[in-house]
């Protein structure tokens, strides 16, 4: 009763401040890459307009998202004195005539009658819409409401980007007048991208509309982050900015902090590390990533299992295992029940059994790892995905850190974080 009476005050004193101010909105809602996206986009826009642009610096995904984030504060969780001080700032904001002139916000659902919810509080200018995929859908009755709650977005907003690669989004968005498609397959979209080639430390590909092309070259990782970049380029024709300008602006986009880091380890190892989070459209990509490197890697997969899918957990998983079983990768490390129970024992069966290993404990899983580069002379990459407050992953990874000031970089590293982390080791390790 209290959080829904502390959410509903929270969601009237935010749209008092949109109401008052007025601010410009660009709204994305995903199942993969919205925070990545959601960062590009906002070095773009702060490099047009400098200090009038706001994206929340802190990386929540609830339902107090959307109206913190209007309301410039991180939350106090359960502190009844910080709650009391983000009241009296959404006073200060309502008054200050130095409010953002554009805002950025993510519009994160994981039940239905949360988008109603959050586009009654603002409703955008410009929406994007990455893609749809069955994660966070265990609140929902089927993956076909969860997907009906997504495109919800467009209904409301003025104007909408969305991916035409997606097959939930094009079919609903690409006879919509206001709506502008992006894609890395169909030539017919509004904006599309061709010649795609990335390695290890670079993305090179050619940006095209229907009368020219232009080569952009990132040092970033990842044919897939294509995908978060061209949205952002297509803003060059919703916001009337010279595409020369645009490519000027976005030639240094920067990944977010705990988005696939590249470390150095020991013994000349690169570890890939996303261990703040999973997702199946990301997981899928980076494995065919990763097989698709042209250097002589010993190549190691460690993956933790896929939750908050409910239903759906065997059948994304089931999907995993076909993917997993058409790449090619040295050794395939898997930890916890949904691994064990849905593509474990498939890929021993019909794979080699001696290069498939799963564990229930992160530290035994991260012993193999260490077992296995010391075993060869080969150069290991070892990419980590997923990680939570039952597991950890991050945790081993220090122990394979050529330089331990690469821990930094690392997710969940605060003070209060590494202590309930030693409290959960303790106990169950």
């Amino acid at each position: 009763m209290l959080k829904k009476t502390t959410l509903f005050i929270l969601s009237k004193l935010s749209k008092l401040i949109i109401t008052k101010h007025k601010p410009f909105v660009i709204g994305i809602t995903w199942t993969v890459g919205k925070t990545t996206a959601s960062n590009f986009t906002y070095e773009f826009l702060s490099n047009l307009y400098s200090k009038d642009v706001y994206i929340s610096p802190y990386d929540y995904n609830w339902e107090f998202w959307l109206p913190l984030t209007i309301l410039q504060s991180k939350s106090p969780n359960k502190n009844v004195f910080l709650w009391i001080l983000v009241f009296i700032k959404s006073i200060y904001l309502y008054f200050n005539k130095n409010y953002p002139k554009y805002l950025i916000l993510e519009y994160w659902i994981d039940h239905i009658g949360e988008m109603e919810f959050l586009t009654d509080i603002v409703k955008p200018d410009i929406a994007i819409l990455l893609n749809i995929s069955p994660n966070h859908v265990m609140q929902f009755p089927d993956y076909s409401d969860y997907i009906k709650e997504k495109i919800l977005l467009w209904k409301v907003s003025k104007k909408v980007i969305y991916n035409s690669d997606d097959e939930n989004l094009s079919k609903y968005l690409k006879k919509l007048p206001n709506s502008y498609s992006f894609s890395a397959k169909n030539e017919s979209s509004n904006l599309f991208a061709k010649n795609i080639e990335s390695s290890i430390s670079w993305l090179n590909f050619s940006i095209c509309d229907s009368s020219n092309c232009t080569e952009v070259n990132y040092s970033i990782l990842g044919d897939h982050q294509v995908y978060n970049i061209l949205p952002v380029f297509l803003l060059w024709e919703l916001l009337n900015i010279n595409l020369e300008k645009v490519k000027d602006i976005l030639k240094e986009v920067h990944p977010q902090k705990w988005r696939w880091t590249i470390l150095k380890g020991v013994r000349d190892s690169i570890i890939i590390d996303w261990s703040y989070n999973w997702w199946f459209a990301s997981i899928s990509s980076w494995v065919k990533y990763i097989q698709n490197l042209e250097w002589d890697f010993n190549k190691i997969l460690f993956l933790w299992e896929m939750r908050e899918l409910w239903n759906e957990s065997k059948k994304i998983h089931t999907e995993l295992v076909d993917i997993l079983l058409n790449s090619w990768y040295n050794y395939l490390v898997l930890v916890w029940e949904e691994m064990k129970k849905y593509v474990y024992e498939s890929i021993k069966e019909k794979l080699w059994e001696g290069n498939v290993f799963y564990y229930n404990s992160s530290k035994d899983a991260w012993n193999k790892v260490r077992e296995i580069i010391k075993s060869t002379e080969t150069k290991s990459i070892i990419y980590v995905k997923w990680s939570q407050n039952t597991i950890f992953l991050e945790e081993w990874i220090k122990n394979f850190l050529f330089d331990m000031q690469d821990s930094k970089k690392l997710c969940r590293q605060s003070d209060n974080w590494l202590k309930i982390k030693e409290d959960f080791f303790s106990h169950i390790l």
